[in-house]
């Protein structure tokens, strides 16, 4: 290992918890991007949140090596548990030296308990990054955070988590075989998701509209590529009991979280059609929806909050454009979804799929900027640039 590996100047923090959610796996493109710029600079320390002393211990041992500490909140894994909301603050308190960096993935659909929880890590972090212009709008309101730190936070906008450059025709021909089916079970519309399944993606409301799509004379296949989160061990049973009570539990193809990239970018592909029905509208902070993007495969996902929410990424706002991509009312009724996955896959002559590649690029030019303004290092013109823009 180099001396720069041994000495990083950044380390991210993750849960050693079983991985579901995809903050982890953004935190470690995130720094494989960096470190494919500035070798060794940012390393990933797995933590877990269930034993207190250990977890501000690593956050503590990384401060006195003069790191910057990245934490990406919520933290996977954190649960029910309010302990990861003072951990940093706990370690403030132990050491002034080292940085701390908080990127917060959410904000605005944050419940009131993980808000007042998150109060103390709030307090301690000495640099903020947000995903999404919405969220940061959002953030500069709270009274815990001076105006300094808020108007200086940068919107640093993620990129897909999942890539498309390892599809193999062969695999991809026999899951679309697979899913297609034969004799009475053979699916005249194979509609994809991918995602984590928690509340705002709407699980049941999956399986609402592949019952809606049924009774208008649809024989649709659901394929569902992601699992619930690890921590919430009945929302799986939850949801696989609505299947069976809705009688749409034949016609569900749930595959939970597939961690070989080529067998998960095969299966996505075989879709004729993908729905992602996000209770607070698509936006730059899914990256489901960054990863689906790629695909030239009809899209119905909800209306964005923002109408600029794309503005400043010409690629995504081509695919949420497209003719072959519907936009739908957040209340939308499962009726209404299935007539847009309808109507959307007769158009797939049409479909985008975007190149999404440069948004790591972006990415880790605009967190090494970041960082370097943290330690008090004078940024390069170009990085410079890049931080004043996304203050603005």
């Amino acid at each position: 290992m180099s001396a720069a590996a041994d000495k990083p100047g950044v380390v991210m923090f993750g849960s050693a918890a079983p991985v579901t959610c995809a903050v982890l796996d953004y935190a470690r493109r995130l720094a494989d991007a960096v470190n494919a710029r500035r070798p060794g600079f940012v390393k990933i320390e797995t933590i877990e949140p269930a034993r207190p002393a250990a977890f501000v211990g690593a956050i503590v041992g990384a401060l006195r090596s003069g790191a910057t500490a990245h934490f990406q909140l919520p933290i996977e894994g954190w649960g029910n548990s309010v302990i990861p909301g003072s951990a940093l603050l706990a370690a403030r308190a132990l050491t002034r030296k080292g940085r701390i960096a908080v990127t917060m993935h959410e904000w605005t659909s944050l419940n009131r308990l993980r808000y007042l929880s998150m109060i103390p890590d709030l307090l301690a972090t000495d640099g903020f990054v947000f995903v999404s212009p919405r969220q940061r709008d959002a953030f500069l309101s709270t009274p815990w955070v001076g105006a300094k730190k808020k108007t200086a936070a940068p919107v640093i906008a993620i990129g897909p988590n999942i890539m498309p450059a390892r599809m193999d025709p062969v695999l991809v021909a026999a899951e679309t075989a697979k899913l297609r089916g034969e004799g009475s079970s053979r699916a005249d519309l194979i509609v994809g998701f991918f995602g984590v399944l928690y509340a705002s993606k709407r699980p049941d409301l999956l399986l609402r509209t592949t019952q809606a799509l049924h009774r208008q004379g649809v024989k649709a296949r659901l394929l569902i590529c992601g699992d619930f989160l690890w921590d919430k061990p009945n929302d799986r049973a939850a949801f696989l009991a609505l299947a069976q009570e809705l009688g749409v539990s034949e016609w569900l193809d749930f595959r939970g979280r597939i961690d070989d990239e080529a067998e998960l970018m095969a299966a996505l592909s075989a879709s004729d059609v993908f729905l992602l029905p996000y209770s607070d509208g698509v936006s730059l902070r899914r990256g489901s929806f960054q990863a689906v993007s790629q695909l030239a495969i009809p899209l119905v996902t909800t209306k964005p909050e923002r109408t600029d929410e794309f503005d400043a990424m010409p690629e995504l706002k081509a695919k949420i454009e497209s003719a072959a991509t519907a936009l739908c009312p957040v209340d939308a009724t499962p009726e209404q979804f299935a007539a847009a996955l309808v109507a959307v896959a007769k158009r797939r002559d049409a479909a985008l799929g975007v190149e999404l590649g440069s948004l790591w690029r972006d990415a880790a030019e605009r967190h090494l900027a970041f960082y370097d303004r943290l330690a008090g290092v004078p940024a390069p013109s170009e990085h410079a640039a890049h931080f004043l823009d996304a203050a603005e």
